[in-house]
């Protein structure tokens, strides 16, 4: 393999880099940068939660609580910070902070004496994420997960990093330490603390994105966001930017929708580079996050549920484009993986398959990718045929020495990751058969590797139901089923709908919760849980015609309205205004997931047609505008906003539609 632009060991660099400096945050900070418990000791209190991320910590010596009043309570009682650490379940540093540190008896004895621990899962509860990744991000520049954050009484931070390994490592301060110092200063320096934690809020509440003021509506941002990701763009291996590299689907999305034949060429480019390279499983199906290197081959190997839906829509938007029977094939690909590996019994779908599992053997510990990967000995049992054996390695690009170079990742090195290193007809022709005949040996060939691998310890499952992202599959389902003629898929939408709508809906209140998981239900839901599952609905209503999609659609935007909505600037909060965080965050950008705001303008312009409703068409009008002038700067960073600007403007120029 060529050396990857970021490798693992680089990203664990880079991680050990966002840990931050106390005392250095603390002077920054300092010069105007910015009811009892049972005596038991442990993680206790999370066994119970509704997230498996924090039931897996229930183990933990820490006394951990989760984000509640009680441990506020706790902090302010006893005039102790807070230490908040923030994670998710398939994310491969938590697991390595848990184990190097929260599983460590004398750092959990200092946690336990010095500071109040709440363990987050951000997935749950992206309001506090989005808060404390700003602070971090304003203090050190970079951001990530585990974030580490340390924080006053009420919640207000005053010191943060990400990872911390337990102890220094190349001048960078470790965990024990660090929480020896910070408990020195809070004590010795009260003052400084209240003062540096003051000034972080005041300064990200100032900044917050709903402030902005609200603009007519730019004709141009479209064509000015394609301009600037065409010069993002890597012309040789698709994508846009440098390494570390995410699919992006809502730029694909957006630039498939391009009247430009150039702007649709590099998305189909991407999309074929994907799905060639190691992001993609060539043997089961289904996408990692993101690779660590410019090529698609070195992924981080989580399988999220988000990332299937999104990823299956942009390849049947490519599909349409294009008439390219690949485009379909994979779109069926993604969707049968996520419903054979993914799917839960009464229809809905988990939250995402783990990046680590334990290697064969007597391994102890977890590791990144072990379930993916191929040492030679793994390869050469897996297929003891030699001609298949050789005419798979040719095709997936596998070596004796492994494909995986130290420089590449230093945990995977003299593995093999497989991708599509020769296209069929070369193969072909190199072995002197058709492309038929091929592809028919490396289905076998397949078969063969698929079967060894299922012997295998597998990834741990996330169980949890989170509403967005069976929304983004309800979508894909429906409009697969409806776009290829598969009616499997239309009635996975309908059971996942229901399943979704009786687990998370109350259809009494109007209201809808973020997730459910071992029988109880999570956090309330967001802006953009509403937003994506009103999508889904309005999707089955387009395809099967059923009048009760969207009178829910219509019900839940409506609620979405009532609990989301900044009336003097237009768009969406992400977060309702009750909660206990200390910063409301108002999203304009899209990132790995298209933000509540963009989802919710083609929600609502369909609303406003579907059922007659003009005002609704109003108030997309003033999202579109908001984000618009939010982001005036930097337009690619909405695309899928972006997606909906023809139509906007469409209706500004009918005068039957336009405002006085």
């Amino acid at each position: 393999m060529q050396p990857a632009m970021y490798s693992r060991r680089k990203l664990a660099a880079r991680h050990l880099r966002g840990a931050l400096l106390l005392a250095c945050t603390l002077l920054t900070a300092a010069a105007g940068a910015m009811a009892g418990d049972a005596p038991r000791s442990g993680g206790w209190r999370l066994a119970d939660a509704a997230s498996p991320y924090l039931r897996m910590h229930a183990d933990n010596p820490v006394d951990w609580y989760p984000w509640s009043e009680a441990a506020f309570d706790r902090a302010r009682r006893e005039n102790k910070p807070l230490f908040i650490s923030i994670g998710y379940f398939t994310c491969h540093w938590c697991h390595v902070m848990e184990r190097e540190s929260f599983m460590n008896p004398e750092i959990a004895a200092l946690l336990n004496r010095d500071f109040v621990a709440i363990k987050v899962d951000r997935e749950q509860r992206p309001d506090i994420d989005a808060a404390y990744q700003r602070f971090v991000n304003l203090t050190r520049g970079i951001g990530g997960w585990p974030a580490t954050v340390f924080a006053t009484s009420e919640g207000y931070p005053f010191a943060g990093g990400t990872y911390f390994p337990p102890d220094a490592v190349d001048g960078h301060p470790g965990l024990r330490e660090l929480l020896q110092r910070v408990h020195r200063i809070w004590r010795d320096q009260p003052e400084k603390v209240a003062a540096a934690a003051a000034s972080a809020v005041t300064q990200l509440r100032e900044a917050a994105p709903g402030t902005a003021d609200r603009a007519v509506l730019d004709k141009d941002l479209p064509a000015k966001a394609r301009r600037a990701l065409r010069h993002e763009y890597d012309e040789l291996a698709g994508g846009f930017g440098e390494a570390p590299k995410f699919p992006q689907a809502p730029r694909l999305l957006f630039l498939l929708h391009s009247p430009d034949a150039a702007d649709r060429d590099m998305a189909l480019h991407t999309l074929d580079a994907i799905a060639d390279g190691a992001i993609h499983d060539q043997l089961a199906g289904g996408f990692h996050r993101y690779t660590t290197d410019p090529l698609w081959r070195v992924p981080h190997f989580e399988k999220m549920l988000y990332d299937q839906g999104l990823n299956a829509r942009a390849y049947l938007a490519a599909w349409r484009i294009s008439g390219r029977q690949r485009y379909a094939d994979l779109v069926r690909r993604t969707l049968d993986f996520t419903l054979a590996r993914m799917r839960a019994p009464d229809g809905s779908f988990y939250a995402a398959l783990a990046a680590d599992s334990l290697p064969a053997g007597d391994a102890r510990h977890p590791l990144e990718g072990a379930y993916y990967s191929w040492d030679n000995d793994q390869w050469r049992t897996a297929m003891p045929e030699t001609a298949l054996r050789e005419l798979a390695s040719e095709r997936y690009g596998v070596r004796a020495a492994g494909n995986v170079e130290a420089g590449d990742d230093e945990a995977l090195a003299g593995r093999n990751l497989l991708f599509n290193a020769l296209p069929l007809p070369a193969l072909a022709e190199r072995h002197g058969h058709n492309v038929t005949e091929i592809r028919a040996l490396l289905q076998r060939a397949d078969r063969r590797l698929l079967s060894a691998r299922l012997q295998r310890p597998a990834p741990p499952l996330d169980d949890k139901m989170v509403a967005a992202w069976n929304g983004y599959l309800i979508t894909a389902l429906a409009d697969a089923g409806r776009q290829l003629d598969e009616p499997s898929y239309l009635d996975a939408a309908r059971q996942c709908a229901d399943a979704v709508l009786t687990r998370l809906y109350d259809s009494e209140s109007g209201n809808l919760y973020r997730d459910y998981s071992d029988g109880r239900r999570g956090a309330p839901a967001f802006a953009a849980d509403y937003a994506a599952l009103a999508e889904g609905l309005l999707s089955l209503h387009a395809a099967d015609g059923e009048t009760r999609w969207l009178s829910l659609a219509s019900a839940l935007t409506e609620r979405q309205i009532a609990l989301f909505w900044d009336n003097p600037t237009g768009g969406f909060f992400s977060s309702r205004a009750d909660t206990r965080v200390w910063l409301r965050d108002k999203q304009a950008a899209d990132g790995a997931e298209p933000a509540a705001n963009s989802i919710s303008l083609g929600n609502l312009i369909l609303l406003a047609h579907l059922t007659d409703t003009p005002s609704l068409l109003d108030r997309a009008r003033r999202a579109a505008g908001w984000a618009g002038n939010r982001l005036a700067p930097d337009p690619a960073a909405m695309p899928y906003a972006l997606i909906q600007w023809p139509a906007l403007l469409a209706a500004d120029d009918d005068p039957a539609t336009a405002r006085d």
